[in-house]
Parts: structure tokens; C-alpha cells; sequence
């Protein structure tokens, strides 16, 4: 550190970045062979539940099959909160679908934006509602109000996804953003009666994950790790696929890059139809070609950005919020409090 006059002009923390970087480094570098079980993310290396999985697992290349005539529906929700009062939240969400058939998105369909405004008991009280109107059972509270948003977005695309799955036909896809296990606050009773619809129906269920959570060994990103595998053996330049679950598995969990030049592998969950594991990612490649979002299938792309809720949308609702509240007799001052976080002054 540099001090003049007791005022501290520049810190040097090259050393600490150093040293963060070179213990993350060692972290990365595990070699142990448990990973966590897809079902239940994370758990702990030792855990029963976690699965074996070693550097001689199969890793499989295959083609590109544009599937002419083969219709993809993709779904997917947006949510946020726009009003955190500690004791109290304004949340916002949606969801939708897009149908997609030879390179042509021809069909969009989006839920009304839902605002919520819930305390800790209305949260619980909606989370109870919510399963019940799913015809699925609670098995257990939300801890917090945090939870409340995301449970009632899944919900909204776990009954698209429901909806796509009953109206598409054999040989179609079915594409949903995120894993196909329920989320923590999700019973299995909800998605398993969609896996087994797809099944009936001949009908491959896809989940694409952006950034998961699952490790290989103790701290390394199981996704991280299964790419520079990849690389190491097949060279930069090839599609591939590795299965995580074992063949008993209804919902079957891989890691794989989608494009020859894509920057990014993601897991990708299925519940396949009538295709074998490389008939599927070779259709799935055929949708993943499109050069704003290599190696990511473009339906799932364009239903994300039709049901996102960007910053400039967020600040237009908080601004009609601070003018509802004005006409319901709120004061400027007492407006202020509710709305303004204190921590984005500290930070400016």
C-alpha cells in the first residue's frame, strides 16, 4: 500500500489475486471420480447419492441433421424482483413458447406478465396454491421469500412444457431451458407424469442448462472438466457428447458441445423418443448453427428473449409503480423509503 499525508492512494493487491487465483487453480485440477447427482444438485463428494464417473466414460462425436419437417417447441420463463422490502416483495414473471420448423419460428405464444406482491405468509400461502392447482403435493415450506419467484415462474413453464409436449407430434422436440428435475421447492409428482407423456407420445424432452452447478470430484465444474477432456482427445474442432447417468435413468443427463466452433458445452438432460442418443444431438446441432448463438439451439434462444425481463422493462414498471403509489396517497418521502435501496447509493 501506498500512503501520503494518511490518505491511501493506491492498494496493491497483485499478491492476493495471485494467490486466489493459484488456490481456485488447485480446486479445478481435482481427479477425483464422484459427481453429483443430477437429481439432487449439489451433494457432498462423499454422499451416497452422488455417482461415479471416471476419465475412461465414452466420450461420442456425431453429426449434423438439419431434420426437415421436424418441429421443435421451445419454452422457457423470465421473472424478477422488483421490489425487495425486506419484509415484504414485489416480484414480476412469465413464460412462453415458440414453435420452430426448418430454420422458421412460426408460431409465439407468452403468458400475461404476472406481479406478485407477497409477504412472508402470502409467499407460503401462494407456494401451497400454486402445487395445488398443479394437482401435486407440498413437501416442503419455502424458507424465504426468495424462493417464491423462481417457484412460481418453473411452475408456469413446467405447465407449458406439459402443454408443448401434449400438442406435438411424434418425432418432435420438446426444448426447455434448465434441467428436467424439479427444482428444490419442485415436488417430482410434477414433472414426472410430463417425462412420461413424452415417452408415450415418442416425443424427445430436452433441458439445455447454461451454467450448472454439477462437480466432478470435489470443486471442479463436472461441465469444465468434461470439455477440456474433450479438447485433449477429439481437438477443438468436433461435436461430442458424454453420458453422466447410468442406462437405468429415465431422465438421462449428458455434458456436450452442440457446434464444431461453439464456445460453450452445456448438460443437457433428455427424455428421449424414438431417437438414439446420436440421432438426438445431431438434430440438436442441426438447431444449434445459427451464428449469434453457436452451439446453443436457437428456439430456446429466441423464447428466452421473448419472455426476458431486460433492465430498460424493469425500470419503466418501477417507474409506474413510484406513480401508482403517489396516487394511492403515499408521500414523496414515504415513496422513497419503500423504493430506494440504500446499498445503490454506497455503491455509486
Amino acid at each position: 500500500m501506498r500512503w501520503r499525508g494518511g490518505t491511501l492512494l493506491v492498494e496493491d493487491y497483485a499478491d492476493r489475486v495471485r494467490l486466489a487465483a493459484g488456490y481456485l487453480s488447485r480446486l479445478l485440477a481435482d481427479a477425483g471420480t464422484r459427481v453429483d447427482n443430477p437429481a439432487d444438485e449439489p451433494v457432498g463428494p462423499e454422499d451416497a447419492a452422488a455417482l461415479e464417473l471416471t476419465d475412461d466414460a465414452p466420450l461420442h462425436q456425431f453429426g449434423c441433421d438439419p431434420a426437415p419437417g421436424v418441429t421443435a417447441a421451445a419454452v422457457d420463463g423470465g421473472s424478477a424482483c422488483l421490489l425487495n422490502g425486506r419484509s415484504f416483495w414485489l416480484v414480476a414473471y412469465r413464460a412462453g413458447t415458440v414453435w420452430h420448423r426448418d430454420r422458421d419460428t412460426f408460431a409465439t405464444d407468452t403468458d400475461p406478465l404476472q406481479l406478485r406482491a407477497l409477504t412472508q405468509t402470502d409467499a407460503k400461502a401462494a407456494y401451497a396454491e400454486a402445487l395445488a392447482l398443479a394437482g401435486v403435493k407440498r413437501e416442503r415450506d419455502l424458507a424465504d421469500l426468495g424462493g417464491v419467484v423462481d417457484v412460481l415462474r418453473e411452475l408456469a413453464e413446467w405447465r407449458r412444457t406439459a402443454e408443448a409436449v401434449a400438442a406435438a407430434r411424434p418425432g418432435d422436440l420438446v426444448l426447455v431451458d434448465g434441467s428436467l428435475h424439479p427444482g428444490p421447492f419442485l415436488p417430482a409428482g410434477l414433472v414426472e407424469p410430463v417425462h412420461e407423456l413424452a415417452r408415450e407420445r415418442q416425443v424427445d424432452l430436452v433441458g439445455v442448462t447454461k451454467a450448472s452447478k454439477l462437480r466432478w470430484g470435489r470443486y471442479a465444474p463436472l461441465v469444465l472438466r468434461v470439455r477440456r477432456r474433450a479438447e485433449g482427445e477429439l481437438g477443438t474442432e468436433a461435436r461430442w457428447y458424454l453420458r453422466v447417468t447410468g442406462p437405468e435413468d429415465p431422465s438421462e443427463v449428458y455434458v456436450a458441445r452442440l457446434a464444431r466452433a461453439g464456445a460453450y458445452a452445456f448438460r443437457v438432460d433428455a427424455v428421449r423418443g424414438a431417437r438414439d442418443p446420436g440421432e438426438l444431438f445431431a438434430v440438436l446441432a442441426g438447431l444449434s448453427d445459427d451464428p449469434a448463438f453457436l452451439g446453443y439451439p436457437y428456439p430456446l434462444a429466441a423464447v428466452h428473449r421473448v419472455v426476458s425481463l431486460p433492465g430498460p422493462m424493469l425500470a419503466d414498471l418501477r417507474r409506474d409503480l413510484r406513480e401508482a403509489f403517489l396516487r394511492e396517497g403515499l408521500s414523496e418521502d414515504d415513496v422513497d423509503l419503500v423504493m430506494r435501496d440504500f446499498h445503490l447509493t454506497l455503491n455509486a
